[in-house]
């Protein structure tokens, strides 16, 4: 199974840190990303590694959004002290 991403639904009870990327981009999105709502997607969400690194995950989650669903791509760094959330964006539909 080379090249495909593994995928972890886990519980992580651990310390999450928001790094300036994240927190600026609540800003803009008011309407559902908040410190709290970052905090719930790391730990109940579902980590896929990021080809080659070992401790790089991503998150992919999907948000209501007025009339329609977005998806939101969330890219975390895991220590062994804690876990960063280092950068969030909304992905464009195809």
């Amino acid at each position: 199974m080379f090249g495909i991403p593994r995928r972890t639904r886990r519980y992580y009870g651990g310390r999450i840190i928001l790094g300036n990327q994240p927190l600026n981009w609540i800003n803009e999105h008011r309407s559902f990303a908040s410190r709290e709502w970052f905090e719930g997607q790391v730990r109940y969400g579902e980590w896929i590694r990021e080809r080659g690194s070992s401790n790089r995950f991503l998150i992919y989650t999907t948000v209501p959004e007025r009339v329609k669903h977005i998806t939101i791509l969330i890219k975390i760094q895991c220590f062994s002290t804690h876990v960063l959330v280092y950068h969030a964006h909304v992905l464009r539909k195809k």
